[in-house]
C-alpha cells in the first residue's frame, strides 16, 4: 500500500512540475487553463519532452468565431497556439456552453494530447 501511495505522489509531483513551465495567455479563462495544463503536460510527457530551466511552453488563443445560438447558448471556435523555442503549432478547438466560460471549458476538453497536431508539434520539438 505504501508503494502505491508513494508512486501516486511521485506521479502527481512530476505532472505538477511540468505544468509549472506552461505559460497561458491572460485571455484564456482560469477554469479553461486549469483543464488545459495537464493535457499539455501529458502531450509533452508522451513525446518524451521535458521542460527545464527557463524553457516554457507558451500557449495563446484566438477566438475565430463566436455565435449566440437561438437557445441562448454560446458557440466558440478557438485556435490555440502552442510555442516552445522555434517550434509552434495551432490546434483548432470548438465548444458550446451556457456562457463564454462554459464554452471555453468545453472547447479545451477537445484538445487531445495524442492528436495528429500534437504529434506534429512533438516532432518539431525533437528536430
Amino acid at each position: 500500500m505504501k508503494k502505491i501511495l508513494l508512486t501516486f505522489a511521485l506521479l502527481v509531483a512530476a505532472l505538477c512540475a511540468g505544468a509549472q513551465n506552461i505559460r497561458m495567455a491572460e485571455d484564456i479563462p482560469a477554469a479553461a487553463a486549469d483543464i488545459l495544463r495537464p493535457r499539455l503536460a501529458q502531450m509533452l510527457e508522451a513525446g518524451g519532452i521535458t521542460l527545464s530551466g527557463d524553457d516554457s511552453l507558451r500557449v495563446s488563443a484566438c477566438i475565430m468565431k463566436r455565435v449566440e445560438t437561438p437557445g441562448g447558448q454560446v458557440a466558440l471556435e478557438i485556435e490555440l497556439k502552442t510555442a516552445l523555442g522555434e517550434a509552434d503549432e495551432v490546434f483548432p478547438i470548438k465548444g458550446v456552453g451556457d456562457n463564454d466560460e462554459d464554452a471555453w471549458s468545453r472547447a479545451v476538453k477537445q484538445f487531445l494530447p495524442r492528436s495528429k497536431n500534437a504529434q506534429k508539434f512533438i516532432e518539431k520539438l525533437k528536430q
